[in-house]
């Protein structure tokens, strides 16, 4: 079915330490500084965008090459719901990941993951792939910070 043939032998998959492994050699090729957590397979590294940091995890799971970007902002409960539309607005847009709004403390990530089951990877598409997610947050952080710290303004006692 779709191009194999019967007797094709399917591919063996990675394993995740190899794909951890391949993670660590990318970030340092490019010389880029981060902090693992080996017994978990996580890669924690910050990465200045235009106006903000973008914190980011790269998380080897079984089969997954998981991306969690953490936005250097907080909306506001009273902001929730234009937080949440404006997200949803930005999400359909997207080709990889998601941005969400975590309500329990009104932090804003952005999540992809990348299925490595049948795949041979190498450094240059890991490292590719984090730059692609990091554009893709660095592009829209600075309006969502806007957006999720509008607060309407007190009227001070002086006032009424």
């Amino acid at each position: 079915m779709f191009g194999k043939k019967k007797d094709d032998a399917p591919a063996k998959p990675m394993a995740p330490e190899e794909v951890y492994k391949l993670v660590k050699e990318g970030f340092d090729k490019e010389e880029l500084s981060y902090k693992e957590d080996e017994e978990h397979m996580i890669i924690h590294s910050i990465f200045m965008g235009d106006d903000l940091p973008i914190k980011m995890s790269i998380v080897v799971d079984n089969m997954i090459l998981r991306f969690i970007c953490f936005l250097d902002f907080k909306a506001s409960p009273n902001n929730f719901s234009n937080v949440a539309w404006e997200l949803n607005c930005i999400n359909k847009t997207l080709t990889f990941g998601a941005f969400y709004l975590d309500p329990d403390d009104g932090y804003v990530i952005f999540t992809d993951s990348f299925p490595f089951a049948e795949s041979k990877l190498s450094t240059d598409f890991i490292m590719a792939y984090t730059r692609l997610i990091g554009q893709t947050v660095d592009k829209y952080d600075g309006d969502l910070k806007k957006i999720a710290e509008n607060v309407p303004r007190e009227m001070d006692a002086m006032f009424h």
